[in-house]
Formats: structure tokens, sequence, C-alpha cells
């Protein structure tokens, strides 16, 4: 499991990754992600690969008022799912981050409605905080934030 910055040669890659119809109301839609990226700061997206094979994809930021480290945004590509890429790619991630940014814990928000993902971020160390709700582009959501002590 690898993690590169996705940029002009790649970002077509990350586009085309997408998820089941089910899933499609817990994770944003990764050419949105690029946006905000791209016009955002603090935003850090990452492409994940297994070899030279993109799988999924990442966004995570500094948010001060945690404060931390949060991966805000995390998807494996539909034709990559139950395949352990998940998983695998969260548990890189936290060295990842601790690496490149000496961060001593990772906060999460994950719709309360995804029991799979609750569940396997659960399984991985993550711990529920607090159940959490917001309005974005008239849309309603409500979370639950989870932290993981790397």
């Amino acid at each position: 499991m690898e993690f590169k910055e996705i940029n002009k040669t790649n970002y077509w890659d990350c586009i085309a990754l997408t998820v089941e119809d089910s899933q499609t109301e817990f994770v944003a839609d990764n050419k949105q992600s690029l946006v905000e990226a791209a016009y955002e700061d603090g935003l850090y997206v990452l492409g994940i690969y297994d070899k030279k094979t993109m799988v999924g994809f990442l966004l995570y930021d500094y948010d001060d008022t945690l404060p931390g480290w949060s991966m805000s945004r995390f998807m494996i590509g539909k034709q990559f799912q139950g395949k352990g890429y998940g998983k695998q790619a969260v548990l890189a991630f936290f060295d990842y981050i601790k690496n490149s940014h000496n961060a001593d814990k990772l906060y999460i928000s994950v719709s309360l409605e995804n029991s799979i993902a609750r569940k396997m971020y659960s399984s991985i160390g993550f711990t529920e905080v607090k159940e959490i709700e917001y309005t974005f582009l008239d849309k309603h959501y409500r979370e639950m934030q989870m932290v993981k002590e790397l």
C-alpha cells in the first residue's frame, strides 16, 4: 500500500474511481474533493495505490476545532472493494500521518447509517467520540466523530 499525491498525471485515475450506488450517500464524489482541495487551503489529497494501480482516494486536513488531523474523505473504488484494501489503507495511513505530520491521533467522521464503515474503524482501534450534525448545500448530515490514538 502506497500513497501518492494527486496531480495532472493521475487525476483521471482518481476521477474514474466510484463507489457502489448504495454508498453514494456516504462518500463525496472525488471530483468535488479535488476541486475543494485545489481552492481551499490546508486540504491534502492522496491516491491509494496497490503497486501501480490506484485503488482508492483520501483527503485529509488539520482541523483547528478538534484540534487534530482528520481523514475527511476516504474511499476504495467499487471494483477493489471486498479485498481488504480499506482496512489496509487506513492502517498504512496511520504511519503516513505520524511520519509526515508528527500526528499523535487521527479523527474521522462516519455517517451514522454507515454501519459497515463504523464497524471496520472500530475494529482497528477508533473510538466513538460524539455525534455531530450539520447542513451542507441544503443537505442535512448526521455523523459519528471517531478518534484513534496513534
